[in-house]
Order: C-alpha cells, then structure tokens, then sequence
C-alpha cells in the first residue's frame, strides 16, 4: 500500500479546498493507497467533507512559547527571563521578515521551531502552493519517497515566496496549461512541470443545485451571480463598475454575489454609496450555491486573474451562460461565442456583452445546446499520481 499525505494550511471556503475535497474523495477510492491529511490549522466548513478513510493531522510547533501566523502567546506567561527575551527576539524578527516581504526568512525561522512529521510516505503533496508556508513544510518536515506541489494561479510573483523550497519537489502540477506556460521562464523547475486539471463532481453538483436552498430572484429582472473569494484577483471593482453603468442605463437586474474575505467590508460600503443596495447581493460564504447558480440567468466572472476558473466550470455544469475575463485559462474551457462568452476587463465591454446577451433568446439557446456537448470527466489525470508514484 502506498502513503501518502496532503498538506494545505485549512479547509475554509474558497476554489483551491473545493477542489482538495474533490481530489481526495476520488483518489481515495483507489484501495492502494493510505491518505493523510496535514493541516495548519484544523478548521473550516469542508472538513466534515473528507472521506472517513482518510486520517487528518495537524503540524506541530516544537516549543510551546512559539505559534504560527504571528499569533504569539503574551510574554507574561511565559517563565524565566530567558526563555522571555528569545520570545521577544523570535517575535521582533517575525514582525521584521514581514515588514520587509522576506516570506523565506520568515518560514525559516517558523519551521527551525516545527516538529518533523511523523511517519515516511511515498508520496507528498503541498496542494495550496500560493507561497504559502505548507510549502516549506512539505519540503523540509515531511520524509517522502516523492513530493509534488500544485499551481493554482497564472500569477506567479508569489513563487519567490518558496523558490528556496522549490528544488526539492519531484513534479510541481499546474491547474492550467496558461499556468504553465508562465512558469516556463523559472529554468530550475520548468523540467518539472506538468498539467493536472481539478477533479470534478459533476454528479454532486447537480444533485446540490436540485436540492439544496435558493435566493428568491425577481423574475422581473436580469439575475446574474458571481462566486469567488472577496479578494483583488477577482475583480469586484470592475463588478460594481458594471453594476453602476447597468443601472445607469435603467437595466432591470439583481446580482449575487458568494464568497467571503478581506474585501467584504470595503465592497459592502462602495455598494452603499453607489446605490446598489437593491441590485448587488453579498450572500457570504455558502456550502452549497449551486441551486443559486442554477436558478440565475447568467453567471459573469470578472476576474483579474485566475487559475482555471473553478467556479466557471461549475456554472458549465449547470448549463449557465458564462460571460468572463478573456483570460488564457479561461479560454481553456470558454470558446467565445460557443459555450460562453470572454470580454476585455473593461466596463463598457461586460455592460454591453451582458446586455446583448440577455435580450437574445436564440443565443442563449445556442450556447446551452453547446454546452450540452461538454465533457466534465477528470479521472484520467489521475494516472499522472500512479506514473509519478511509479517512477525511479
């Protein structure tokens, strides 16, 4: 039987979970093999997702004095002078690796007070990548016949993050091949990649979207849904910019939006000001959105960037008409005009696009009967797992 352990930080909401839920649910249906799960932190709505078969772990942090993420214990209870100034000392240096983006210095200095994990497997895995800290800890605490690590995004200024970490990954796995082809240009790895697309549910998504809770559009207007973290990436800005120029010109619509993070506060006050409270909806972050999806007329996706766009293949899945960044990753999946459609990240672009395509009945329809024809089946990817596994 073969071991092997998964390490991502949490199981909180976002693409990259949703598709480690995936990719453990069918990669542990191969009796072969003994799965582990490593987490920063055991926390998040997807954890009661994880197969049974699967045994989940956290990290260690050696020295009790000592947490991760900057999230220190007060000095005062710590005992004896000494152990309280290397406490000062170890702290002032995190603070200092941070305000100066030495993101390598800082995992250093965190993983010289990490526990090694336990146990030997074949095969190791770092999914999050994002230059996140599980990388270093995959790389240099986890004793691993092989290790891969996973790319999720097209934008790649994050990997000086990890590059220290990055010679000591066998294969390093691109959700995309535009992920790819932009870390072509990184001499010491570019012989190791490869492309490895999400798993897909598509059964559980359209048994989700048939049974779960929906959102009581008007059917009187345009009801469109974006999903996505709350985050820069994926071009909430433009969103409202969208939003303002559809109500400008007297369209009729009602926008949800679903997903959490750092821009919620900011998004919920430019809403306000602008005048959207009646048009643009902030749901939060929902288990199952797949009834919403389902029940809207259109799904529009104006990211900045993206890794293949998750949420867009979902929207697929449910034979929505996707209107989306004309991203090289998108692109992989959305052939304009076809089973969707890409436009510039641009205002004038989406308004027009959304509006054209909502007052044609002939071309949604058309649209939908392509989308019909596409494929959603992944399980041959994992035969890259069983070669890597295999190989000397």
């Amino acid at each position: 039987m073969k071991k092997i352990i998964i390490g991502t930080p949490s199981l909180i909401s976002g693409g990259v979970e949703v598709s480690l839920v995936r990719f453990i649910k069918e990669l542990s249906k191969n009796k072969n093999y003994k799965i582990t799960l490593l987490l920063l932190k055991r926390e998040g709505i997807y954890l009661n997702s994880i197969p049974k078969n699967v045994s989940i772990i956290t990290l260690e942090y050696i020295n009790d004095m000592y947490s991760f993420n900057r999230k220190m214990k007060d000095v005062t209870n710590i005992k004896g002078i000494n152990n309280k100034l290397k406490f000062i000392m170890y702290r002032l240096k995190l603070r200092y690796f941070v305000k100066k983006d030495r993101w390598s210095d800082y995992y250093n200095l965190v993983l010289s007070k990490t526990k090694c994990v336990e146990g030997e497997y074949d095969l190791a895995i770092d999914w999050h990548g994002y230059g996140n800290f599980i990388t270093s800890v995959i790389a240099s605490k986890v004793n691993s016949l092989k290790k891969a690590t996973w790319i999720h995004a097209e934008k790649t200024e994050w990997l000086k993050n990890v590059l220290p970490w990055l010679d000591t990954f066998d294969k390093i796995f691109c959700v995309s091949k535009s992920c790819k082809k932009n870390l072509m240009s990184y001499e010491r790895i570019s012989s190791k990649l490869d492309v490895f697309y999400n798993m897909t549910d598509y059964s559980n998504v359209i048994k989700k979207a048939n049974n779960g809770k929906s959102f009581d559009f008007d059917k009187n207007r345009l009801n469109m849904v974006t999903v996505g973290r709350l985050v820069y990436d994926k071009g909430y800005d433009l969103l409202l910019d969208i939003a303002t120029d559809l109500k400008k010109q007297n369209i009729l619509f009602e926008w949800v939006i679903i997903g959490g993070g750092p821009l919620k506060e900011e998004i919920e006050k430019e809403i306000d000001e602008r005048g959207l409270n009646d048009n643009v909806k902030l749901l939060g972050v929902l288990k199952n959105p797949y009834p919403i999806i389902k029940d809207a007329d259109l799904y529009i996706q104006p990211s900045r960037n993206e890794g293949y766009g998750l949420a867009i293949e979902e929207a697929r899945m449910l034979k929505k008409v996707v209107i989306a960044t004309d991203l090289d990753c998108i692109k992989e999946q959305i052939r304009d005009g076809v089973n969707g459609f890409l436009c510039s990240f641009d205002v004038s672009s989406f308004s027009n696009k959304i509006i054209e395509v909502s007052k044609n009945k002939n071309l949604i329809k058309k649209v939908i009967d392509n989308l019909n024809k596409d494929s959603f089946d992944r399980t041959g990817e994992l035969k890259k797992i069983d070669k890597l596994l295999e190989e000397k």
